[in-house]
This record gives C-alpha cells, sequence and structure tokens, in this order.
C-alpha cells in the first residue's frame, strides 16, 4: 500500500480533514485493484506510520470505510478490503442524485459549486423551458462527488422566478438539495422527460471530470414539469460511466405546445 511518499500523500495544507484524504486513498486503492478485495490491510499501526498521522486519524478513516462497505473489520483479525455492494447513482424520476443516494443507500456525496447565478440562458434550454431565445434566468453548475470519487458534473437552467427561489436558499453554498429546495418553494415535480446519450469527454467537461480527452461519458438531458404541465427546470448532466450507474424513471406525458397521440416517456440515444 503505498505512503506518504507517494504522489497520494496527506495534502497537509487542504482544508479537507485527514480521514477523509486517507479514506479516499485506501477506497481509490481497493477500486482500482491496487488492494484486492479480500486482503488484509496494514495494522493501525502501520497505517500510521505510513501515511504519517496517528492512530486516530486511521481509526476514523476505517470507520468510514466500514460504513460505506469498502473495509470489513474482524475482531483479533484486522481490517480486510471489501467492494461495496453497488456502486450506482440511480437518477430517479421524482427524486435527485443526492437524496436517494445519502438517504436511501448511505452514499458519502460531496458538491463543489461552480456557478450560481443570473445569467442569459442557452438557447437550447430556453426553448426547453417555454421561454424566447435570449431570455434571463438562473445557472447553477456543479461538481459531485460519490464516496471520495469524481462521478458527474451537472449544469441546471432555471426561469427566474426558480432562480430567485434558488439563490435565496443554501444551494449555492452546495450544502443544500436542490431537488428539495423546488419541492418546498412549490415546484414539485408531475413529470420529466429525460434521455441519455453516449458521448466523449471534451475540454472543459473532460478537465473537471478528471479524464482524458476522448474518454466515454454519459450525458443526461432532463426537463421537469409541474402539475399544470409548466415546464420549471432543465439540466445537462455528464456522467462518469466507470463510476456512475444510471435508471431512469420517467412519468406523466411531456408538456408540448401541440397535441401528441403517443407521448415518449423515455428513451435511450446513442450518437
Amino acid at each position: 500500500m503505498s505512503g506518504s511518499n507517494s504522489a497520494q500523500a496527506i495534502d497537509r495544507i487542504s482544508a479537507e480533514p485527514y480521514y477523509l484524504q486517507l479514506a479516499e486513498r485506501i477506497r481509490d486503492q481497493i477500486s482500482t485493484g491496487a488492494v484486492a478485495a479480500g486482503d488484509r490491510l496494514p495494522s493501525e499501526g502501520e497505517l500510521a506510520a505510513t501515511w504519517n498521522v496517528s492512530r486516530a486519524t486511521v481509526r476514523e478513516a476505517l470507520r468510514l470505510l466500514e460504513e460505506e462497505g469498502w473495509v470489513a473489520r474482524i475482531a483479533r483479525r484486522g481490517a480486510f478490503a471489501s467492494m461495496p455492494p453497488r456502486r450506482g447513482w440511480l437518477l430517479q424520476g421524482r427524486e435527485g442524485f443526492f437524496e436517494n443516494e445519502v438517504a436511501g443507500h448511505q452514499r458519502r456525496v460531496t458538491t463543489q459549486v461552480l456557478r450560481a447565478e443570473k445569467a442569459t440562458l442557452p438557447t437550447h434550454s430556453a426553448e426547453e423551458l417555454h421561454m424566447a431565445p435570449g431570455s434571463d434566468g438562473y445557472i447553477l453548475e456543479r461538481l459531485r462527488k460519490l464516496d471520495g470519487k469524481v462521478a458527474l458534473f451537472s449544469a441546471n437552467y432555471l426561469p427566474p422566478l426558480v432562480g430567485e427561489l434558488v439563490s435565496r436558499s443554501d444551494v449555492p453554498a452546495g450544502e443544500g438539495s436542490l431537488n428539495n429546495t423546488l419541492s418546498k418553494g412549490g415546484y414539485t415535480v408531475a413529470g420529466a422527460s429525460r434521455t441519455v446519450e453516449a458521448v466523449t469527454a471534451r475540454g472543459k467537461v473532460a478537465d473537471l471530470l478528471q479524464v482524458p480527452d476522448g474518454a466515454p461519458l454519459l450525458k443526461v438531458r432532463s426537463t421537469s414539469w409541474d402539475t399544470h404541465l409548466v415546464p420549471f427546470e432543465h439540466h445537462e448532466v455528464w456522467v462518469r460511466s466507470d463510476v456512475v450507474h444510471v435508471e431512469i424513471q420517467v412519468g406523466a406525458p411531456a408538456p408540448t405546445r401541440t397535441a401528441s397521440p403517443s407521448p415518449e416517456i423515455g428513451r435511450l440515444v446513442s450518437p
């Protein structure tokens, strides 16, 4: 197991607690196969010496990894590498990533807000929200990690009134749930139109997701509407398919300006 002399050494000036950094290092070694499932990990004292941290830090890191399913501790025998029963992140029709994975599956999700401001909406997003081209709205861009691993980059586009609601919440600080904020503000999802497309990583997206240009990704596009069939949120998500398993559940017919005899409930799209 690599230690403090490696490129993955504990960052002494980072605001992230040492135990979280250590847990992420060990998790990465297990997930990549550098440490095989079933292998016995070094003792607490050995890990403390290798990574130049206290035994208390090691114990807290192992406790977290045990909760996540990456480590199994056996009395008088030590800690053994394991693999969580599932590594997916389900995209539910009426729930978001955060609610499903944290509340439902006790996963560790962290959020970095990259952009949260009033701005002119992209033309395609304005169209999805039934707004005129060049309309102003609210743009929210976030980078999400699942169990310490970069998982996805998302961009949410909102009409002005909805954006004002979000701007007054703790979502722009990376602390709150967008879905809960919208629901509490009266914007309850009655249905959603979602597509999944196979794409390759390029430029900004590749850099943010820490993958090389050309790496395979999934791109999810979604528009949500209320019980009056008025769309109030559109988003695009670039997903690392080596980290995330995507399941889509959608309901009610999509709001359209013209009648459709057979509304599309959901579809998979390939390039």
